[in-house]
Parts: C-alpha cells; structure tokens; sequence
C-alpha cells in the first residue's frame, strides 16, 4: 500500500469519495420540488400567487356576528 505522510492512500480516497457524496446526497435533498410553486414577488408591492375564493353569505354573516361579540355588542 501507498503511504501519504503516515495515512494510507487508500484511506484518503474513501475519505474524499465519502465527502464528495455527503455533499451531493446534501444538495439533492435540499432542492425540493414543491418549492418551485411557491408564488414570489416579481413587482414591488403587486402579489402574484392566486387570488383568494369569495366567502359565501352565511360565512360573511357569522363573521359580523362574531365581530359584534367581539365589540361588545349584542347578536
């Protein structure tokens, strides 16, 4: 066996290969792929992701409701 300053050559290749392939696995696992879809700002100020559902007219009643409570009100 070939000796590199009192460590074996060959001791010094499986190091690096382990190296080199903890730092791929690394790289692999952090490139996800949902992370693709998250919407980002390409305009200052101006959201691009998707617009938001109408509520419906009970939802919308049972959140002034709610506010009433929350003012202090009665229903």
């Amino acid at each position: 066996m070939l000796r590199l300053k009192g460590v074996t050559l060959l001791m010094t290749i499986r190091t690096v290969r382990f190296l080199v392939l903890a730092m791929l696995l690394g790289l692999l696992a952090g490139c996800q792929e949902h992370e693709n879809e998250n919407p980002f700002l390409k305009e200052k100020g101006v959201y691009s992701g998707k617009a938001d559902e109408p509520l419906s007219d009970e939802t919308n009643q049972q959140l002034r409701q709610r506010m009433k409570i929350q003012r202090g009100g009665s229903i």
